[in-house]
């Protein structure tokens, strides 16, 4: 009993010093680091230093993926049949196009003066020759009626007689066409036949092309199933058609990188054939699902592949930039020392060192992004002797070093 009463006593002692010293809050704290400074006070400790630097630092996520072909497709069909029959239809079909547009841009000539002007001129010739052998006719008739030819020779005149009136006919209706234009039942019907030809050639060609086998895509023969001359039904395999520009790269993304990851973003994949070579390529596919025994979610992008140097199968090391920070503040890696197991570095501000613990960004060759409410852009920091440094330190810069 008697040491709990000593040990309440002295509680309750540094309890009533503690609040003599104005609650032991911060100016505890400070008074305890003043304390420990008490040995540097007046000895100046040599450093050397860097300045502030600032730049544009890109957030990426590294990731492995693989190559696959962007698209692929197995020929099934007869790849080509004897075309001779469907050429000739095609010709033919052609001929008759041609036909019937000539006979449709006659009929559409219409008042043309030379047309006009031939017309008539091969209408005043079919009269003329009605009229003489109108009286021919005439003639003939009358001795056939008087008993003096028979029957057959008065046919014979009279058959010349009634295609001579044929004639003058068709001579009038052309003429009458030439000089008034061609009747709308006419063109109606020319221009009938002229769509009708023209189907008639569209299936002739269809039927040319369906003697051949084409694939859906452009890319390369990747495999061969038959060789020339083997029998083939309408089901065989034939070939395997492979697409490879552009490829595509599969890769999987931890889920803690969900909200960062966009359809869109550029990446960056190399390969290790082609050492130091980029390749560019855009993301166009993230999976809505995470494996929930990985804990990462699959991403998809499309790279270009116009000289067929990738191949499907090809591992790729991936960056995928998600972000940019613009005028970041970086600092030699040797500026950053641990203090109270804490990332920290010294700032050099009249010839003093100011102790700053910080946040670690991201590495770049040498160069490490630092994170601080304190540090400004114009301030040099420690980079060597800062391991014999305190807080408030006197200082001497004796080497300077560009961040």
């Amino acid at each position: 009993m008697q040491t709990l009463k000593t040990v309440l006593v002295v509680f309750s002692a540094l309890s009533l010093i503690c609040v003599s010293s104005f609650g032991c809050g911060k100016e505890w704290e400070d008074e305890i680091s003043g304390t420990a400074n008490r040995g540097f006070e007046g000895k100046v400790i040599d450093v050397e230093a860097a300045s502030v630097k600032t730049m544009d630092i890109s957030y990426a996520i590294d990731a492995i993926g693989s190559f696959f072909s962007n698209e692929n497709v197995t020929i099934t069909s007869v790849l080509q049949i004897d075309d001779e029959k469907a050429l000739l239809a095609v010709e033919k079909a052609r001929s008759i196009v041609e036909e019937t547009r000539a006979a449709f841009d006659k009929l559409m000539a219409g008042a043309r003066a030379e047309r006009v002007e031939h017309m008539k001129t091969n209408l005043d010739k079919t009269r003329i020759s009605l009229e003489k052998i109108g009286g021919d006719y005439k003639k003939q008739k009358e001795s056939y009626e008087s008993g003096l030819i028979d029957k057959d020779t008065f046919g014979k005149i009279e058959s010349r007689y009634e295609m001579a009136k044929k004639k003058a006919l068709t001579a009038e209706g052309g003429y009458r066409i030439a000089i008034s234009g061609p009747a709308k039942e006419d063109v109606g019907v020319a221009k009938a036949k002229v769509e009708k030809a023209i189907v008639a050639l569209r299936v002739a060609e269809k039927n040319l092309k369906d003697t051949r086998v084409y694939s859906p895509i452009t890319g390369i023969v990747n495999s061969r199933m038959v060789s020339l001359g083997e029998y083939v039904k309408k089901t065989t395999k034939l070939y395997k058609i492979v697409q490879n520009d552009p490829l595509k790269l599969f890769f999987s993304v931890p889920e803690t990188f969900a909200g960062e990851v966009k359809i869109g973003q550029t990446l960056v994949a190399t390969v290790k054939v082609f050492p130091g070579e980029k390749f560019v390529g855009k993301v166009y596919y993230i999976s809505p699902e995470s494996d929930p025994s990985t804990r990462t979610f699959k991403v998809k992008a499309k790279i270009g592949n116009r000289d067929n140097r990738l191949k499907q199968g090809f591992s790729a090391d991936i960056q995928l930039t998600t972000s940019t920070k613009k005028d970041a503040m970086v600092l030699p890696e040797e500026a950053v020392v641990s203090v109270a197991n804490k990332p920290s570095i010294f700032i050099i501000r009249d010839n003093r060192a100011i102790l700053d613990h910080i946040r670690v960004g991201r590495h770049l060759n040498g160069k490490v992004e630092v994170l601080s409410h304190r540090l400004k852009r114009d301030d040099m920091v420690a980079t060597k002797g800062q391991k014999n440094l305190v807080d408030n330190a006197n200082v001497r810069i004796i080497g300077r070093k560009g961040a």
